[in-house]
């Protein structure tokens, strides 16, 4: 009877505190330097661009259709989550983590989980900002039926 006792407590102990793990001096520290970006509202629009931006669970996968690769950008979701991004090669090859996105509050991008699937944005806009050119450009956002 007590090891019935402690399994369930230990349970519901992980349950109540949450299953992740605690954040790195690294990813606390990238996240405070995405943190204060600020989102570039008043930086000219350029061209859209022929890459197209899609969300499958915790992964967001760039195909990029242009001849171009963009390198050491700035990708912005929703116009409040952003990441640096080394770069974006021509085709399909680019998928990256989507909790790598972060807000000014260095709150990740809400994936949701197994147990709250509400939780869940979904991924509606997505824009590309290079810092040497000051141009944002808009990206294909397909249309993603996850979250709210």
């Amino acid at each position: 009877m007590l090891r019935i006792f402690l399994f369930f407590g230990i349970g519901a102990v992980l349950l109540s505190t949450g299953c992740a793990a605690p954040l790195t001096v690294t990813q606390s520290e990238r996240r405070a330097r995405l943190a204060a970006y600020t989102y570039p509202a008043d930086a000219e629009i350029g061209p859209d661009l022929d890459v197209v931006v899609r969300r499958e669970g915790e992964t967001v996968i760039f195909v990029n259709r242009t001849a171009s690769v963009y390198r050491d950008v700035q990708v912005w979701l929703n116009q409040q989550y952003v990441r640096d991004l080394p770069g974006i090669a021509i085709g399909t090859d680019n998928r990256f983590t989507l909790t790598r996105w972060v807000n000014e509050h260095r709150e990740p991008f809400p994936v949701g989980s197994l147990l709250s699937p509400d939780k869940a944005d979904p991924l509606l806009l997505a824009e590309l900002y290079d810092p040497r050119t000051r141009l944002r450009h808009r990206l294909l956002a397909w249309p993603d039926t996850t979250g709210r």
